[in-house]
């Protein structure tokens, strides 16, 4: 190869490389990890954006492709979500305040912190962080007798051999999710995926009689 095309290959690359970096929007897919199909029925996902709870707890419907969408960004005028920062530490303080904290001081925190205990938000841009958190069940009480908030069991934890917890979330890497994409692994069966740069797809199943049991009385 010549060196002008050696050259060129290595500015592709490097304009690729950051281009992924730059794009900001991710996709989170729920995937039925018997059959392989995207699930399209609507659900809702709990997503923390970096650490919980120093981000507030995002409520994200799928969409009627299964989609949920999230953007992440820099851009201080872009954000449309509550930056929850700061919250437990100021809940703590509030909680130990003596003499008791008054109802003015409580308030005040309501206000400061409105919106950060879960809400549920169609098109969420939130401040860019490292990582994502992701729980598969569903972001109210609103689904039980109703089919729109259908809980998830993650594929990517042997219930079998560790009880799933309804309250369990899981990590995933910001920078892996835009650069080359993530398919989480798949214990319902033998579907699989292709990763795709910007999208995290989640394996998933619909919960057991006993389990659904189990969220309703917990």
């Amino acid at each position: 190869m010549s060196f002008a095309a050696n050259a060129f290959l290595a500015v592709f690359l490097v304009v690729s490389s950051s281009t992924a970096v730059r794009a900001q929007t991710i996709q989170i897919e729920l995937v039925n990890g018997a059959t392989g199909r995207v699930i399209t029925s609507r659900s809702k996902l709990h997503v923390w954006v970096g650490t919980a709870p120093g981000s507030g707890t995002l409520i994200i419907p799928t969409d009627k492709h299964g989609v949920a969408l999230l953007r992440l960004t820099h851009n201080d005028s872009e954000i449309n979500v509550p930056e929850c920062e700061g919250e437990l530490a100021d809940s703590q303080k509030l909680a130990n305040k003596k003499p008791k904290a008054t109802k003015e001081e409580r308030a005040e925190f309501d206000r400061k912190y409105e919106g950060c205990f879960g809400f549920e938000v169609k098109n969420p841009i939130a401040r860019y962080a490292d990582t994502i958190m992701i729980n598969t069940s569903p972001g109210d009480v609103s689904w039980k007798g109703t089919p729109s908030g259908v809980p998830y069991v993650p594929c990517w934890v042997n219930t079998k051999e560790i009880k799933y917890s309804w309250m369990g979330h899981t990590d995933f890497s910001t920078e892996d999710i835009l650069r080359h994409g993530i398919v989480t692994a798949n214990t319902c069966g033998k579907a699989t995926a292709t990763a795709v740069p910007g999208k995290l797809i989640l394996f998933v199943r619909s919960p057991s009689l006993a389990e659904q049991w189990r969220q309703l009385v917990n």
